[in-house]
C-alpha cells in the first residue's frame, strides 16, 4: 500500500518489539511483520530486514526509518529515502565504522574549540565527556559527574540569581 493518500499509517503497521539482549529470528520476522507478504518475496524480505536489524545494533543507531521500502520483480529490496540518527555516546565504540560523521554544533552555532576538543576526547572513552559553552565570558563554571548533575548545577546556578553568568553546560 503506498501513494500520498495512505490514512493513517501508525494504526495498519505491523510492529515487532524485541528486547534488549534477545536476538531476532527469521521465522518471528516472518510471522510478526510480514504476514501478509506473497510467499516469493518472504524470504528476501525477511533476510533484508535480519540484516537491517544486525545493522542497527552494530552501528549504535538510535532510530532508524525507511519509507518508502520497495522490492523490485527480481525480489531485490531497494530502500528509496531513509532517516536514521546515531547514538552518538557510542563513538567510542564504533567510530571507525561510521567514518567521518560531521556531528552538528548545540543550539545551531558553530563549535568553539574547545568543544571540538571535548567532543574528539569523548569519542575515544568509555566516559561521557560534554562540554557546551553558554557564554564565554561568564564567571561561573561547572564540572560535574553526569547522571543529571548537570541540570541541578544549572538549575542551582540559575536559582541563586547568576544564571546569566553560567558559562558553561555539560
Amino acid at each position: 500500500e503506498g501513494g500520498v493518500d495512505v490514512g493513517d499509517v501508525d494504526s495498519k503497521a505491523e510492529r515487532l518489539q524485541i528486547p534488549t539482549g534477545m536476538e531476532l529470528s527469521s521465522k518471528e520476522v516472518a510471522a510478526k511483520l510480514l504476514s501478509k507478504v506473497p510467499a516469493e518475496k518472504l524470504d528476501n524480505l525477511t533476510s533484508f530486514i535480519l540484516s537491517l536489524y544486525k545493522f542497527y545494533k552494530e552501528l549504535h543507531f538510535a532510530y532508524l526509518e525507511i519509507n518508502p521500502l520497495v522490492m523490485l520483480s527480481d525480489n531485490t529490496v531497494v530502500p528509496l529515502d531513509m532517516a536514521a540518527k546515531l547514538d552518538e555516546t557510542a563513538g567510542f565504540l564504533c567510530a571507525h565504522k561510521w567514518g567521518d560523521v560531521d556531528w552538528p554544533p548545540p543550539f545551531g552555532r558553530a563549535a568553539y574549540p574547545e568543544e571540538a576538543l571535548i567532543r574528539d576526547m569523548d569519542g575515544k572513552t568509555g566516559a561521557s565527556l560534554k562540554l557546551t559553552i553558554l557564554n564565554e565570558k561568564g564567571r561561573v563554571w561547572t564540572m560535574v559527574a553526569g547522571g543529571g548533575a548537570s541540570v541541578v548545577y544549572a538549575d542551582t546556578v540559575a536559582d541563586y540569581g547568576w544564571g546569566h553568568e553560567l558559562a558553561n553546560y555539560g
